[in-house]
């Protein structure tokens, strides 16, 4: 993989940020100072599968990614205003392969915030449909994880909740799904078979929209025996993780996924096992 200098805004002292030059999907290689070449995240970006790129979020991955020690892989996956399902999750195939070409699975977990966790689940699910290798594990910021928009929490959050809404979702799902039946496990991630998958590390906070899809795909997966590490916030807005380092809030989210990171690659890394 070749890469093409890409500049940022508001970046710690030695991060480096480039554009991997593939043919078959858009990246953007995030990288600390002091980050291991061997170990890594890959991110998947939230925007109801129609807006956002990995450009627009690099300075919250930049930060995290800082915080974290790690070097990130920011997809910048087919949005539906170009294609509908399944391109989204064809790019999300295609990225993993990329990346695994010089990342072995057990080194690499995924990374997705929103619409951007509900694909990194479904590219779990996914990928064993394909008979490949998954990554150690999954961090799901609030992840939209059914389409069909039916939990509770969208009327029960709509007045806590500015950034997103069952307005939104339902037009958003319509743009994504074309017509494909929300019911299917690859864009509804939370009603699939999670038998034999790794660690889910899912963060939500109580007064999103997106609480219900969370805690469901949290107790589906754990139902399975997947070992699931959930933590629900208090009065977070959605997607407030991204804000880090600004609010106490988002400096615990990034706390515990650096917990699980510690436990989930670096001490395979090391030659350790993780508890």
């Amino acid at each position: 993989m070749t890469e093409n200098n890409f500049a940022a805004a508001d970046l710690g002292e030695g991060t480096q940020i480039a554009a991997l030059d593939s043919e078959s999907v858009r990246i953007l290689r995030i990288v600390p100072a002091g980050a291991r070449s061997d170990t890594a995240l890959l991110h998947f970006h939230g925007g109801g599968y129609r807006k956002g790129s990995p450009e627009i979020f690099a300075d919250s991955l930049a930060r995290i990614a800082e915080a974290c020690r790690m070097q990130v892989f920011a997809v910048g996956y087919r949005l539906s205003t170009e294609r509908p399902f399944p391109a989204a999750l064809d790019d999300a195939v295609a990225a993993y392969e990329l990346i695994t070409q010089e990342i072995r699975p057990e080194r690499l977990a995924l990374w997705g915030d929103s619409a951007g966790g509900g694909l990194a689940a479904a590219l779990l699910l996914r990928l064993r449909e394909l008979g490949i290798r998954g990554p150690v594990g999954a961090f799901l910021f609030s992840p939209w994880a059914d389409l069909r928009n039916s939990a509770v929490s969208f009327s029960e959050n709509e007045a806590s909740d500015e950034r997103f809404s069952l307005q939104q979702a339902t037009e958003a799902a319509a743009d994504y799904l074309a017509g494909h039946p929300a019911t299917d496990p690859l864009v509804s991630p939370a009603l699939g078979d999670w038998t034999g998958q790794p660690r889910l590390v899912v963060q939500v906070s109580d007064s999103e929209v997106l609480r219900d899809d969370a805690l469901l795909l949290a107790q589906t997966a754990t139902d399975a025996g997947v070992d699931v590490r959930l933590k629900v916030h208090e009065g977070q807005p959605h997607i407030w993780n991204l804000a880090y380092p600004s609010t106490p809030a988002s400096e615990s989210a990034i706390d515990f996924m650096i917990e699980h990171l510690a436990q989930l690659i670096r001490p395979r890394v090391c030659g350790g096992t993780p508890r």
